[in-house]
This record gives structure tokens, C-alpha cells and sequence, in this order.
């Protein structure tokens, strides 16, 4: 069979791990090839660097689905299915909604891939294929098939960063926090892969900058301790997402360094005790948020903070009170988000509850999840937009750049280090503002739709 695996991307859109900014290669569309047989030919597009042609002659398509390209992806999924593939969803957006992805779809992954995949293919070979495809457990994380990364076509655009290869060294998240669900996908338990296995993948790649796509980097510390020690002697560059409660472990963050790490992705939520307090992964931990991002920069390791707004209990300080912290912290960088109520999560079953939802299928009626989807508690919706993007704007002013940036001293005065802060900041201020022109020409447009609505009744 001719197989094509697409990582779908919604034109005009981008996301945080959009070409402009951090350029990973996912590992879910390679490991899958991995474990395809070689009767089969088989290719994978990553529409964050290539477009796909939807006219190309296949036999079995498999698309990964996340919400904020449900509407891509389905449209491609429609596209291959009238040419007469077959067409396979997966991803966290097929798993919390099957029955909405069959409407598209020939059969449904739910959860890992992994272990449904050779069975998938065999019943697709011999004309039987289900509608569900239902992981029973979670997958093994030892004796991983090497991914297929040489089937990843390379940027059409060379970006502001340079290309990581994707690494991945556990799977599962035990925190429960409301907005989440890739629980939902990789279970609360916590796995860590062989500590010898992911170093033989690092050495067998010719390459040296990774990104460790863990949820949650180093939560059993002994094993990450045994393997950051044997990274060091591979002289290779990192960055990773984890837990504000690595920095209580000086040894840990050391080792971090000496192994390669210039950068960690920290998901800080909120600056405001409130906020922190109803959430399990931050409430219990015994560091102070600017003592944290101290001990990380004194190693040399860049920290882009992640933050959430529209909260219940927030106020319309948080604003300000978010730029003060990055600024007397020199953050390198700050995701900002607007809370979103995603399909899976306990937010949304809350907000759906309560009758709060301003439109439960957003996600299919054009809103994109950077809009403001539910009715706050703390502000008006029109408070909570006004001041995102006035923080938004004030983050990524050419003057806040330059101020943050003199954060970690002479470690961050490298080429790599600079190339790295700005070339992040830089990709990151256009994305948001393209996105926020976006946000405006969306609403006018639906705005005049209704308005003509009106008209006509």
C-alpha cells in the first residue's frame, strides 16, 4: 500500500512550536512508519514546514488531530476519502471525540497508536478494517522502534531557530490540571523510557540539538540524574518542558547544564497565589517562582515561561502583575495564552455544565482557541482581550526584548545563546500579532455574517 502520515496545520496560523519559533519534528508520525513493514510505502508531511497535496495517488491516509486543526484536518480527511483512500484519525481530538471523527473518517485511534497500528494495517490489507481502534493499555517504553526520521522532508523556510530533533524520554502526566487532557491520551501514570535506549537514539542520529517532547521532563529523579550524566560525554544541545519543582533540586539542575540544556519551558500558569493555590502541580511546590528562574539562569539555562489567563478567581491585576515578574526575572521568553475550554477537559465539562460555553463546538464553527470561548468570572471578556493583548504587546516590545535579555549574564552572550533569545522573541512577537489580527478579522467577519442575517429576516 502507498501510506501517507500528515500532521495537519491550519493556513495562516501558527502555534507555539510553529516553524517561526521552535521547528520540532513530531516523534507520533515517525514511530508509527517505524512500525510499518516494508511491503508498504509510506511517506509523512508536516504541514508546520510543508503543505501536503491533497491530489497525490494513496491507498491509506493517517492524519493526527489536535482542536486547533480539527477543521484542517477534516477538510483533508474529506479530500482523500472522495479520491478513495482510507482514511485513519488519531491524535488527542479523535480520542475525546470518536464518533464527531468518524464523520470523516474510515476508523478512529483512540489513545496511543502505537499498539493498535500493525493490527490497524493488517485488517486494512485484508478488507475488514473496525470503525475503533481503542488502546487497551499504556504503550511500553522499552525496546521503542527507532523513528522513521528520515522521512521528514526539511523546512520550506529556514525560521528564526535552528531545527531540533524531536527525543522523547517518558510519556504520561500525573498532575491533574482542569485545562488538560493529554491524560487522555498517555494516562496519569508516569514512564520513563530505558535510560540506555534514548542514549543509543541520540548516538545513532547525526545531529546535535534536541527537543525532549516529554510532558513532563524529570519526575523520577534518580533515573534523569543517571541519564543527564551519561549525556554529558555527547556534547549535544537540549531544550525540554518540566515543572517548576526541578529548581528545588540544585544537583539536578547542574546536571541539567553539563548535559547540554539551554532552555526549559516552565509552565508558571499564574503569578497570583490564588490561582496557583487550585492547581495540583504548582500548590505543593516548596521554591518560590523568582528564586527558581535564579537557580536556572545561573546554570545558563534560558527559561519561557507559560501563563494562562481568564481564570474564576483572577483579577484584572494579573496583567500587570505578569509583566512586572518577566521583567524582574528577565524571563526569555513568556508563552501567553487565554484560557481555553478544549474538548477532553475537566474546564470544559465545568463550563459546559454551568452554561458558560459561548459556542460548545467551537472548534467547528470557526473560532480559533486563542479567542475568549467561555464568560469569565473575574473580569468581562471584553477586560480579559483588552488586557491580553495590551501584555501582549508591552511583552514583546523591541524594549522589553532588550530588557529581558540581560537576564543570565555572559552564559546568554554566546552566538548560540543570542541566536537562540532572539530569533524566539523575534518569531514570537510576529505570530502573536499576526494572530491577533486574525482574532479582529474573524469577529468582523462573523459579525457582518450576522449583521446580514439580520437583514434578511
Amino acid at each position: 500500500m502507498k501510506i501517507k502520515l500528515i500532521a495537519p496545520h491550519e493556513p495562516g496560523e501558527d502555534g507555539i512550536s510553529s516553524a517561526e519559533t521552535f521547528k520540532i519534528q513530531r516523534l507520533s508520525l515517525p514511530l508509527l512508519a517505524a512500525m510499518t513493514p516494508a511491503e508498504h510505502e509510506i511517506r509523512i508531511i508536516d504541514e508546520a514546514f510543508v503543505p501536503d497535496d491533497p491530489k497525490e495517488d494513496v491507498d491509506l491516509v493517517g492524519i493526527t488531530v489536535l482542536t486547533d486543526t480539527v477543521r484542517r484536518a477534516y477538510h483533508l480527511a474529506d479530500l482523500y476519502r472522495q479520491r478513495g483512500a482510507k482514511v485513519i484519525l488519531g491524535g488527542i481530538h479523535a480520542t475525546v471525540l470518536p464518533m464527531e471523527a468518524l464523520n470523516h473518517a474510515d476508523a478512529v485511534v483512540v489513545g496511543e497508536g502505537e499498539l493498535v497500528w500493525p493490527g490497524l494495517l493488517r485488517d486494512v490489507a485484508a478488507g475488514k478494517l473496525s470503525k475503533i481502534y481503542k488502546a487497551d493499555r499504556p504503550v511500553a517504553l522499552d525496546n521503542l522502534p527507532r523513528p522513521r526520521r528520515d522521512l521528514y522532508r526539511l523546512p520550506l523556510n529556514k525560521g528564526y531557530t535552528p531545527l531540533a530533533y524531536a527525543m522523547e524520554t517518558s510519556r504520561g502526566c500525573p498532575y491533574d490540571c482542569e485545562f488538560c487532557s493529554i491524560h487522555k491520551i498517555t494516562g496519569r501514570g508516569y514512564r520513563m523510557r530505558p535510560v540506555r535506549e534514548v542514549i543509543a537514539e541520540m548516538e545513532s542520529v547525526d545531529f546535535s540539538s534536541f527537543f525532549f517532547v516529554d510532558d513532563s521532563f524529570g519526575l523520577i529523579r534518580n533515573a534523569t540524574k543517571t541519564l543527564l550524566r551519561e549525556m554529558i560525554p555527547l556534547k549535544c544541545l537540549w531544550v525540554g518542558q518540566g515543572t517548576i519543582s526541578l529548581a528545588a533540586d540544585p544537583e539536578l539542575v547542574k546536571l541539567m547544564r553539563l548535559s547540554g540544556c539551554r532552555a526549559l519551558l516552565i509552565g508558571f500558569e499564574s503569578v497570583q497565589k490564588q490561582i496557583q493555590a487550585g492547581m495540583k502541580k504548582i500548590s505543593g511546590v516548596k521554591i518560590d517562582f523568582s528564586e527558581a528562574v535564579r537557580r536556572f539562569h545561573g546554570e545558563g539555562i534560558a527559561i519561557l515561561g507559560a501563563f494562562v489567563f481568564g481564570s474564576d478567581n483572577e483579577n484584572k491585576d494579573i496583567f500587570d502583575q505578569t509583566l512586572e515578574f518577566s521583567l524582574k526575572n528577565r524571563l526569555d521568553g513568556l508563552q501567553l495564552r487565554i484560557l481555553t475550554p478544549f474538548p477532553g477537559t475537566g474546564l470544559y465539562d465545568r463550563l459546559l455544565k454551568e452554561g458558560r460555553l459561548l459556542e460548545p463546538q467551537w472548534w467547528a464553527r470557526g473560532y480559533s482557541s486563542a479567542e475568549i470561548l467561555y464568560r469569565p468570572k473575574g473580569m468581562t471578556a471584553e477586560e480579559l482581550r483588552r488586557g491580553f493583548d495590551r501584555l501582549v504587546q508591552q511583552t514583546y516590545s523591541g524594549a522589553s526584548i532588550i530588557r529581558r535579555f540581560f537576564g543570565m549574564g555572559l552564559r546568554k552572550r554566546t552566538s548560540i545563546g543570542m541566536k537562540l533569545y532572539f530569533g524566539f522573541n523575534l518569531g514570537t512577537r510576529n505570530r502573536y500579532l499576526k494572530n491577533m489580527r486574525l482574532i479582529k478579522s474573524s469577529a468582523s467577519g462573523r459579525e457582518q455574517n450576522t449583521d446580514k442575517t439580520a437583514d434578511t429576516c
